[in-house]
């Protein structure tokens, strides 16, 4: 079985970040290697939250991993605290030959998130820098480069080294979806806006198109079906807080039988 390394935060409530990429990653037949940057008791939508940062530990799990001569196929980023981290991460990724998928979180609807500073989002381009795939939002697309353009954004990143930019949250003509560029293909992928932003989608749709990826189909592919099945949990939960997330649970099977079938 092929491995996947998946450095996030894992939230008890809220069904994101680990919560999220750890059974979809496992139903595509791919064993899912979880290193916390922080465990937190409910993601930080919720009106509180209380927090255990893990910065302390991860270069000694790091070590620990070594020992065990763990060689990861792919290896999967979302959420850090700090910078330190992100170093943690980068001296990991790059004792590896494996597909990097970044999830650059930095921030949403053209701000930054809370405690996001100068430094951390210089770390989290670093970090974006070495990715095969890239999965930002707008917002993030343009904190990383500066640009207000999308498409000239995206190709400024590719032009750094960046293999694929996956930028999510395009809202078009009533729709929602991704607009996928690489060095000599852009497309974009559509469904049905479902009018809000539910916790969890964005780890979601990283952790369906590295897995995807990972499984042998190419990134485009990868992005429709990541697009396609978050919009049928969407048009099948029922949400009562955007916090809660969705209802991807009652689906997985779908994403299993799909990559079994297609390999």
């Amino acid at each position: 079985m092929k491995k996947c390394a998946l450095i996030n935060d894992l939230s008890s409530f809220g069904k994101c970040s680990l919560g999220a990429a750890i059974p979809v990653i496992s139903v595509m037949g791919i064993e899912a290697h979880p290193l916390p940057t922080a465990v937190l008791s409910n993601q930080t939508g919720y009106e509180s939250y209380k927090a255990v940062d893990l910065s302390e530990y991860m270069p000694s799990f790091f070590a620990e991993w070594q020992k065990l001569n763990a060689d990861f196929d792919a290896v999967l980023t979302g959420y850090f605290t700090n910078s330190a981290q992100i170093d943690a991460a980068l001296d990991f990724i790059k004792s590896q030959n494996a597909l990097v998928v970044v999830d650059p979180v930095m921030g949403d609807d053209g701000k930054r998130y809370k405690g996001f500073t100068d430094e951390i989002c210089s770390k989290i381009k670093e970090l974006a820098l070495c990715a095969d795939i890239i999965t930002p939002n707008e917002t993030e697309l343009f904190l990383l480069t500066g640009e207000k353009d999308r498409e000239k954004a995206a190709l400024s990143l590719i032009e750094q080294g960046v293999g694929c930019v996956a930028v999510t949250g395009i809202r078009e003509n009533g729709r929602i979806g991704c607009a996928v560029y690489e060095k000599s293909r852009r497309d974009c992928f559509f469904a049905p806006d479902a009018h809000g932003s539910y916790s969890g989608t964005g780890d979601l749709f990283s952790a369906i198109v590295a897995g995807k990826v990972l499984s042998g189909r190419n990134v485009f592919d990868a992005v429709k079906d990541a697009v396609d099945f978050i919009s049928l949990v969407l048009q099948n939960s029922e949400i009562n807080d955007r916090n809660d997330g969705i209802d991807f649970e009652k689906y997985l099977y779908r994403l299993g039988a799909d990559t079994l079938e297609k390999q």
